[in-house]
């Protein structure tokens, strides 16, 4: 009976950063995605302050630089099977407007368009490799940051817990859908959209952490390309 008190006592601080911060000293969490990476179930058990606002996917670090005592995760991964999970769900209006918010860039209306129409018009509407960019630039961040890709989480997930300084366990769960069981169109206009990103992206490993440059205590340039 005790240890499920504890249990209880121990996931309600890992759901609510607020009230840990109150109980412990030490930074609260945020975790940023792409979209489409599987990154809700994480965010909720390390008890993001991002997940379901605005924030959550957040075009720069810089968005964060008001906080004053945070740590930063932003999720990553695979560029064709997050594009479709993203149309899958029928989120790509709201998904473009979250990727472009307050940033310089006006977020197109995407509503009730397919994933054919999009690739077709071949335009990154959501700005992937420019949010992928600013997260690893130390110069637009106050607070350290986790950079995971999604694809091999399972073998890095400790090191993650431990950044957010979250004991309590997590079980990785696998993509279920591919995007190579796509038509041959679809994955053509995937590939010569995102081929050239996605080859980054494989490239990165599991996890990269950026420390804030030292000088980030004023206004910074944030990257809109």
């Amino acid at each position: 009976m005790e240890s499920l008190k504890l249990d209880g006592v121990v996931s309600l601080l890992n759901r609510v950063p607020a009230l840990r911060r109150m109980i412990f000293r030490g930074p609260s969490v945020a975790l940023c995605s792409m979209g489409g990476v599987g990154s809700t179930a994480l965010a909720r058990h390390i008890g993001s302050i991002a997940d379901k606002t605005v924030r959550e996917h957040a075009y720069s670090p810089a968005v964060y630089n008001d906080e004053t005592q945070i740590k930063l995760g932003y999720v990553f991964g695979n560029p064709y099977n997050s594009v479709l999970s993203v149309f899958r769900r029928g989120y790509q209006s709201m998904h473009a407007k979250a990727m472009n918010a307050n940033s310089d860039t006006p977020a197109a209306d995407l509503k009730n368009m397919s994933i054919q129409a999009y690739l077709e018009r071949g335009v990154d509407e959501f700005r992937l490799e420019r949010q992928l960019d600013n997260w690893l630039n130390p110069e637009l961040t106050r607070h350290p940051i986790i950079l995971i890709k999604y694809e091999e989480l399972a073998t890095s997930i400790d090191e993650v817990l431990a950044f957010f300084d979250c004991d309590k366990p997590f079980e990785v769960r696998t993509r279920k859908s591919s995007w190579r069981d796509q038509p041959a169109a679809i994955v053509a206009g995937l590939e010569k959209m995102y081929g050239g990103f996605n080859e980054r992206v494989n490239a990165m490993p599991a996890i990269t952490v950026v420390e804030p440059h030292p000088v980030v205590n004023k206004e910074v340039a944030v990257s809109h390309g």
